[in-house]
């Protein structure tokens, strides 16, 4: 990810191991699809609060939130909407992304925007 400084990229790969760009694709992959999810169903809160995110708490509620209703949704077997199930990210998706945050917000928060801008795109 060329958004991140080699600074943060060598303390994750410390902690992640080799390939961490390849692991922060797929976490950026996994909550952007949990994400685009609610946009299909016309829900556009949770990408509209992480493009305006302005510090590490208002993406971790957002992120808490998105993640509750996908789970709840989910287990109950329904739908967001009469035809969009919902996409739970994975842990270890969200744990990788709140560690980029802690390690420098600004450069997590530029990810986060890409999260929520990728959601937005058409999805053909």
């Amino acid at each position: 990810m060329a958004c991140l400084p080699r600074s943060v990229l060598d303390e994750l790969a410390k902690r992640y191991g080799e390939d961490i760009e390849g692991k922060i694709a797929e976490a950026v992959e996994d909550v952007r699809e949990m994400i685009s999810r609610f946009v299909w169903a016309g829900m556009y809160s949770f990408a509209d609060r992480l493009a305006n995110a302005v510090g590490k708490e208002i993406v971790s509620a957002t992120l808490y939130e998105a993640l509750r209703i996908s789970k709840s949704t989910r287990d109950s077997g329904g739908t967001l909407d009469e035809n969009v199930r919902p996409h739970v990210a994975k842990e270890s998706s969200v744990k990788l992304l709140l560690d980029i945050l802690d390690l420098d917000l600004v450069s997590g928060l530029e990810l986060v925007r890409r999260i929520a801008i990728l959601s937005l795109a058409w999805r053909g």
